[in-house]
């Protein structure tokens, strides 16, 4: 497949090095060389230096044998402009555009082929504030990914130092867990994601992924000893009130919450105030351990760090832990603090990065495969698929099944019946099926399901 993508960022580097994985003919194009070359040393892609929108660079990138193009570059209105571009002088069949500015976002009309011909608008600041917002949801979670229009939960968890399953091996779980139907199918253990085996052993502090029946939700946390989901009266700071933290605040207020939002520019905190009918707005700086104190940072259920700077989120999240805040959500932009914020405590973090090119990733596919997106540090990858009448893993017990190397199927979904597989599920016609797989397994996987990684 011949993809043209624009922007060698952090979101145009993860979704190129992706796809080209996957075996694509992926092209980059972006007017910073440094950039460029970073692209060209890590990844077997081909480079383009130039302005995005501009047609002879878009030319010399292969824009008229180009199937899908991405523009992912830090502009809206370069983004916009090259789709225009490439649809009205290349004929590009598909055409995504990362757009950040509400006020383009939200104008109806705007886009489509007679307009703008933008097939995908992706918003960074939407796609955060949804990763934010399923975090606060299950609050003990660090991660969660709902599959077959949410009857199956995904929970990404850390294995507390005191619990049952601290110590226990995956052979084990199903005596522990009782009537609860539960699959690990992924597991973190010093910064290395795989996908466990049977006699995998939980350690304190390890991270994993557990599958189970979104109506088991709240029985497992509460068996295990996390908190539950119930976020009534529930206390709030979010700090930050750019288009994260406004998008944020509004859904809590439609939940019922009590929020309090610490903003630090004045013309915004009075906009923020005007905007939000039940959200207390605070003009003042997040780091200000008084005007903190001042509010009552002791009393909060919940701690959101959603401003446009990671130090700042980094910081003012290590003092709402100083004031044990329960729950603690920081926004982090830069890929450098990753693996940083961790180490020193931070578990529960989110990255317009990373749920802006997963979005992306997602939504490239098309076909049997419904749904897609990536686990942990994004080398495994969570997908839901169907399965056909001629498929091949059809009527196979799981034990006989062979599928490639480090992959499981944690759930399948048969009409509104959720099954937590063992050994000898077999899959039937019209399954809907959750499995988690290496990235480079992928097109081992497409086969398995008899359909195509095609595009729009």
């Amino acid at each position: 497949m011949n993809i043209l993508i624009l922007g060698a960022g952090e979101v145009g580097f993860h979704i190129a090095q992706r796809l080209a994985t996957e075996g694509n003919d992926v092209v980059v194009v972006d007017n910073d060389a440094e950039r460029l070359q970073r692209v060209a040393d890590t990844m077997d892609v081909r480079t383009i230096l130039g302005h995005a929108s501009h047609p002879s660079i878009l030319k010399l990138a292969g824009a008229e044998n180009t199937e899908l193009l991405i523009a992912a570059t830090t502009s809206d209105e370069t983004n916009m402009l090259a789709c225009q571009v490439a649809h009205s002088l290349f004929k590009v069949t598909t055409k995504m555009a990362r757009v950040r500015e509400p006020d383009y976002v939200n104008s109806t009309g705007l886009f489509g082929r007679d307009e703008l011909p933008i097939d995908l608008i992706i918003s960074p600041e939407r796609e955060a504030a949804k990763s934010i917002l399923k975090r606060f949801q299950i609050s003990s979670a660090v991660d969660a990914q709902d599959f077959a229009d949410g009857q199956v939960q995904l929970l990404g968890l850390r294995v507390p130092p005191k619990g049952i399953l601290a110590g226990l091996a995956l052979n084990e779980l199903d005596d522990v867990m009782g009537n609860i139907r539960t699959y690990i199918v992924a597991h973190e253990h010093n910064q290395r994601w795989r996908v466990p085996s049977a006699d995998t052993v939980l350690l304190a502090g390890d991270s994993v992924y557990i599958a189970l029946a979104r109506e088991q939700v709240d029985t497992f946390l509460e068996h295990v000893g996390y908190e539950t989901s119930e976020h009534k009266n529930r206390h709030v700071m979010i700090v930050g009130g750019g288009n994260v933290g406004f998008i944020v605040a509004q859904e809590l207020e439609r939940m019922g919450v009590s929020v309090k939002l610490i903003e630090r520019n004045p013309r915004r905190a009075e906009w923020l105030a005007q905007q939000l009918d039940e959200s207390i707005v605070i003009h003042g700086d997040a780091l200000d351990r008084d005007l903190l104190e001042e509010e009552s940072i002791d009393g909060m259920n919940d701690f959101l760090a959603l401003t446009n700077d990671d130090e700042t989120n980094i910081l003012g999240s290590l003092i709402a832990q100083k004031y044990n805040v329960p729950h603690v959500v920081t926004l982090i932009n830069r890929a450098i603090y990753s693996d940083l914020v961790r180490q020193i405590g931070l578990d529960v973090t989110v990255s317009p990065r990373f749920t802006t090119a997963s979005s992306i990733l997602r939504h490239v596919r098309k076909g049997r495969i419904l749904g897609m997106s990536s686990l942990g540090d994004g080398t495994l990858e969570v997908l839901e698929a169907v399965a056909l009448e001629t498929s091949n893993i059809l009527h196979t017990p799981l034990n006989d099944l062979k599928l490639p190397p480090n992959t499981v199927i944690g759930a399948i979904v048969r009409d509104d019946e959720v099954i937590i597989p063992n050994g000898t599920t077999q899959i039937k016609p019209n399954d809907h099926v959750m499995l988690v797989t290496q990235g480079t397994s992928l097109r081992t996987v497409e086969k398995l399901f008899e359909v195509h990684l095609e595009f729009f």
